[in-house]
This record gives C-alpha cells, sequence and structure tokens, in this order.
C-alpha cells in the first residue's frame, strides 16, 4: 500500500493518481497544501514539491511524478504496461512525458494556475494578471495545436494504446480546464482526443475533486461537451 500526497488541482499530482488507477494499485490519498511548508512533510520532501509517494513497504519516499511512475513501474513490473512496449516507444513516450511536464506546465500551467489559483496562498503574490494569462493562452493554443499534429496518424498521442504521454498531457490540461481556461470550439480533433481520455474509468475520480468556493464550468465532468 501507498500514501500518495497531492493536491487536486496539482496536473503532476493528477498525473500518478491516473498512472496508479491505470495499473490498478492501490494507494491512501493525502492532500498536501505545499505552501504551508509543513514540518512533517519537508521532513519527507526538503524541496516542499508535490506529488510525494510513500512506499508503506519499505518506509521509501519517492519525489517526483516521472520518479515515482518509474519507480512504481520497475517495482509492479509485468502488469498493464503503458511506458510502451519496445525500446522507441519508449522513448516517444518519455518524450511525450517530459514535453506537457515540463515545456507545457512552464509555458501554460504554471502561469494559469498560479494566478488562478495557488497565487493566493504564496507570500508576496499580486492580484491576477490579465497580461500573464493572455501569453499563456497564446503559449496554449500553440501546444494544442502540437497535440492536434500528434492526432492526425494516432489515436492516443504517442501510438494506437493509451500511455503516460496521454495521462500528462490530460492531467495538465484537466487542471487549465477546471477554469474554463480553454475553448474547445477552435479545437475539436483534441476535444475528441480528451474525450476519449476523459471517457476512462481510470480518469474519472479525478474529475470529482471540487476546489472550495471555485466551481469549475458545466462541461468540466461531461463526457460529451
Amino acid at each position: 500500500m501507498y500514501r500518495l500526497y497531492h493536491h487536486p488541482i496539482c496536473p503532476y499530482s493528477r498525473k500518478v493518481r491516473t498512472y496508479l488507477a491505470a495499473k490498478e494499485i492501490g494507494f491512501e490519498l493525502i492532500q498536501e497544501n505545499f505552501w504551508e511548508r509543513r514540518k512533517e512533510f519537508i521532513a519527507m520532501n526538503p524541496a516542499g514539491t508535490i506529488p510525494v509517494l510513500f512506499d508503506n513497504s519499505n518506509a521509501v519516499v519517492v519525489v517526483n511524478s516521472s520518479v515515482i511512475i518509474e519507480y512504481l513501474e520497475e517495482k509492479h513490473d509485468g502488469s498493464k504496461n503503458i511506458l510502451g512496449e519496445s525500446l522507441t516507444k519508449r522513448a516517444e513516450i518519455r518524450r511525450l512525458q517530459y514535453w506537457f511536464d515540463e515545456k507545457f506546465y512552464h509555458e501554460v500551467s504554471k502561469h494559469v494556475l498560479n494566478e488562478r489559483y495557488f497565487n493566493r496562498y504564496l507570500p508576496g503574490a499580486n492580484s491576477p494578471s490579465s497580461e500573464v494569462l493572455r501569453v499563456a493562452r497564446r503559449n496554449l493554443n500553440i501546444h494544442l495545436s502540437y497535440i492536434e499534429y500528434l492526432l492526425e496518424n494516432r489515436k492516443y498521442l504517442a501510438g494506437d494504446h493509451i500511455s503516460v504521454a496521454d495521462f500528462a498531457a490530460a492531467a495538465q490540461i484537466s487542471s487549465l480546464d477546471y477554469f474554463g481556461d480553454i475553448n474547445w470550439h477552435h479545437y475539436l480533433p483534441a476535444k475528441d482526443w480528451y474525450s476519449l481520455i476523459k471517457s476512462h474509468k481510470i480518469f474519472g475520480e479525478i474529475l470529482k475533486d471540487r476546489l472550495p468556493n471555485i466551481t469549475p464550468p458545466e462541461w468540466y465532468s461531461k463526457l460529451d461537451f
């Protein structure tokens, strides 16, 4: 059994939760408000970042969403391989995972989530900046176009089977969609792919999460939107 320290709107936490559900690995979910820098949490992860996985079987603490997935994949080898069946597939899946974890996050998600939510808890934060959000939306358009380019010859982002690449992308996108920051009418192929991800049972629990005093748009949890 594992304990996963997470925050509901954190895309990296969402990626790991989707992976755990896909692998049918049992875990206990613990919400961690990382900005509070709780002493017990900092003792586990001095960087103060989420998600963090605690392995009850050996008291090992694993930090960083990609490292957590690699750790679990090695420990649970042989069950539902979603990191790729071949060397080249694994390389492509990891490339896309990195794209969404790093490039997409730093160009889009980081700014939207900070402006929409996290800045209210961080010291020295200002009121939401319309200019920051405008740039983030422009970058988002570029990334959604790239998703549509990938889907021209693929059912999922890395091929014909769902993979961690899809988990990484959907985790980022679902966090933004909670605040209504995606105009899906302009990106129908990307919308069809995201609808397919939402239809998987492994993603359903994530879409049930709610933030206090912030209600997502009505289409957020719907499969047909």
